[in-house]
């Protein structure tokens, strides 16, 4: 079954009043505890690759109420689209139907924090602001700031608006110039597999030449953390200690600032070969296409994908980023224990 995301979107959306609707885009804090949202603090980074913001939604009976745990960051426009991003995650949980069709997917958790990012996205920066910018166009890296001044949407908001338009395989990603990591990327529609937060960056990548230079346009690789990559046409612009960035299938933008091309005429990223280890039976792989549900290559020996892989013995904290025994972890959390009892908020993240 095809999945909209759009339409669930928007069904969250329509399922608040216009004062919440207005209340959630000036004041998100105050409009939650006005539907009896617990809100909880979260100390330090908390970063998880499925999810895409610096929250959790804990609810009943993970929490005595239903509650929104979230790294402060007072009066910003990331911290709001955390809280909204969270918000959807409890109002699919009151829509039983869209629950039941978000079940009913194979990449459900992907497929639910998706929604969620639509959500906040367009509850931040309404379609008229989005015209204003684009102009019936397909988005550009430069678009993504022009947003950003033209909106009281966070950057991560601005992406997911942009990557709606990209009519392309592609995301919208901002990179960390500091940590050399991908700090969020919205994924176009057309896109069925997500790119993991978090997910780092090589030095020798491309898109670090519009730190220096200010503007970039080549071809560049998605790399995620099990180490498959995929080859993009890219356009990234500086933006301080960010780099602003547009991973797209196609070169919709033509010729206009191009750095390295190899042939003028194509219109397509060249193919590049994928390789690793089966999860499997330990062979190794490669290929120049992976799958779209796991990101890795099809084994020529066993003839399995990184689908249904056996369950490593061991877990990454999504909080402190230690390697510890399953047995530090309680069933499907994604947080050690020992980050519970200092965090104070229950590890299982249902939700993400």
């Amino acid at each position: 079954m095809k999945f909209s995301l759009a339409a669930a979107a928007l069904r969250l959306e329509l399922g608040l009043s216009a004062a919440q609707q207005r209340r959630l885009s000036t004041d998100p804090v105050s409009a939650l505890r006005e539907m009896d949202l617990h809100l909880a603090a979260l100390e330090g980074s908390f970063i998880s690759e499925t999810c895409s913001c610096d929250g959790a939604y804990f609810p009943e009976p993970y929490a005595p109420h239903p509650t929104i745990g979230y790294v402060r960051t007072p009066g910003s426009r990331r911290e709001n689209f955390t809280l909204l991003h969270e918000l959807g995650h409890h109002l699919i949980r009151l829509d039983h139907q869209l629950l039941s069709k978000i079940a009913d997917q194979d990449d459900r958790d992907t497929i639910e924090e998706r929604i969620c990012d639509a959500f906040a996205g367009h509850a931040l920066i309404p379609d008229e602001a989005v015209r204003s910018v684009l102009d019936s166009r397909r988005p550009e890296a430069e678009d993504e700031r022009r947003l950003f001044n033209a909106s009281i949407g966070s950057h991560e908001a601005c992406a997911v608006r942009l990557a709606e338009r990209l009519r392309c395989e592609g995301y919208v990603a901002l990179l960390e110039r500091h940590s050399r990591t991908m700090r969020f990327a919205a994924t176009s529609p057309e896109c069925a597999y997500a790119w993991g937060r978090g997910s780092p960056v090589p030095i020798e990548h491309p898109a670090w030449r519009a730190s220096a230079a200010g503007s970039y346009r080549g071809q560049g690789e998605v790399v995620w953390r099990s180490g498959y990559r995929r080859n993009f046409w890219l356009d990234a612009v500086g933006d301080g200690t960010l780099v602003l960035t547009v991973f797209a299938e196609d070169r919709y933008w033509a010729d206009s600032g191009l750095g390295i091309l190899s042939d003028p005429s194509t219109t397509r990223p060249t193919p590049i070969l994928f390789s690793g280890t089966c999860r499997h039976c330990g062979a190794r792989v490669y290929g120049t296409r992976a799958c779209d549900k796991c990101g890795d290559v099809k084994c020529r020996v066993c003839g399995k994908c990184g689908c249904g892989a056996p369950i490593p013995l061991e877990k990454v904290c999504i909080n402190c980023h230690m390697i510890k025994g399953k047995a530090q972890f309680r069933t499907k959390s994604t947080v050690c224990r020992e980050c519970e009892a200092k965090t104070g908020v229950g590890g299982n993240h249902p939700a993400k």
